[in-house]
């Protein structure tokens, strides 16, 4: 079922807060305030629908951030339509086909691997910015010209989880598991060029996306005897599969487990299952760094939201930051190529810290923490690697 929600206008003259400096004006003076449209699809239900809550606050609150809660650039104020794709590629393809019809140039969203893989060519297509959700494929970074990330992609994961492999010691054996499509895929191969580095035996099991008894692959885990169990898994079927494996004796028989730390709500998960025996890596905490932009997200869930700023909260308000960059260089006529231009190689303060959008292929180049999970379920940051310690290869763009 597709919903449509039109929010209120929600952001305003450019006055990015440490964000970044020189951004264009949109309109001259006496210009006529007519509304600049964002097109935004994500999964409001389906598979990753748990993760959209903390990303959709996000966005809010950086779009608030970014303007200063004026709720206009230079006098247009911005119209966000949503569209549910219900995580189902044929829903949000004619989503964004349909906001490309309605006369949007900045369409973004999806936390979906798989559907973001088929939004990237239709930006290029129909000559529209997309920024693309909390999806991680690598694949998105370097699609075209035309498309941009707000969140980390695989490879970061992997770059981050490299030295915990390595602390354990060569000639390890490593399972890496993970769901048989673009996500799981891409953490495949960059887990298969990465640990091997480390001199250790890195076999992987992909598992179709629509699996929900694991009994199978937990015995197929087993079997292996993995020293290392490298979880690369996402949506509302992680636990089943963490309970199927611990059922058949892998967590028991010594496996060490490194995995990314998931939303708050699923720690004594984590806990009740690994115990003491994870690593874990995380794309954002909100005590891993102190600065402008952080403390304005963590204030803004709490005082508007109730709620703390959990997992995809960060990627939010990065698209937040990334709409009113768009908005403020595309110009009175919303140009494309000058929004761009104002987003290719841009550096800006977000809530992790200096993040930057590299020109030559739009790679999203961003801090990423190590954590430890305490058995009261309290989380520390033990370390932080810098973007350039995770930065992924440049690659061209293909399309």
């Amino acid at each position: 079922m597709k919903v449509r929600i039109v929010v209120p206008a929600l952001v305003a003259a450019m006055a990015m807060a440490g964000g970044g400096a020189g951004t264009a004006a949109l309109a001259s003076a006496g210009a006529s305030p007519s509304p600049i449209k964002v097109g935004w699809i994500v999964e409001k239900t389906g598979l990753y629908a748990s993760y959209i809550t903390s990303y959709d606050q996000g966005f809010t609150i950086g779009l608030q951030y970014a303007t200063n809660g004026t709720n206009k650039v230079n006098g247009h104020p911005i119209q966000v339509n949503l569209e549910d794709d219900a995580d189902d590629p044929t829903t949000a393809v004619t989503d964004f086909k349909s906001l490309v019809g309605a006369g949007y140039k900045i369409i973004g969203g999806t936390g979906d691997s798989g559907i973001a893989d088929e939004l990237y060519p239709l930006a290029a297509q129909n000559k529209v910015v997309y920024i693309s959700g909390a999806a991680a494929d690598d694949a998105i970074t370097g699609a075209n010209k035309y498309t941009f990330r707000s969140g980390r992609q695989t490879y970061q994961d992997v770059a981050t989880a490299a030295s915990y492999i390595s602390a354990l010691g060569k000639n390890k054996k490593v399972v890496v598991l993970a769901q048989d499509y673009s996500f799981g895929q891409s953490y495949v191969t960059d887990t298969q060029s990465s640990f091997k580095k480390l001199h250790d035996h890195v076999s992987d099991i992909l598992v179709p996306l629509t699996t929900s008894d694991f009994t199978g692959t937990a015995t197929q885990v087993a079997a292996d005897h993995p020293n290392i169990v490298f979880l690369a898994w996402a949506g509302a079927t992680a636990f089943p599969l963490i309970q199927s494996l611990a059922n058949a004796g892998v967590f028991s028989k010594g496996a060490k487990v490194i995995t990314g730390l998931a939303t708050i709500a699923t720690y004594p998960y984590f806990t009740q299952y690994f115990g003491t025996n994870a690593d874990y890596l995380s794309l954002y905490v909100s005590q891993g760094s102190k600065n402008a932009a952080n403390t304005y997200l963590v204030s803004h869930e709490q005082s508007e939201f109730s709620s703390p700023a959990d997992l995809f909260a960060s990627d939010g308000f990065v698209a937040g930051e990334e709409v009113v960059r768009a908005a403020a260089t595309g110009g009175a006529s919303q140009s494309v190529n000058s929004m761009i231009k104002g987003l290719s190689g841009w550096k800006f303060l977000a809530p992790k810290g200096m993040e930057q959008i590299r020109a030559a292929d739009h790679a999203l180049l961003q801090p990423m923490y190590q954590v430890s999970l305490s058995p009261s379920n309290v989380v520390k940051v033990t370390k932080v690697l810098s973007a350039t310690q995770t930065a992924p290869p440049v690659t061209s763009f293909r399309g």
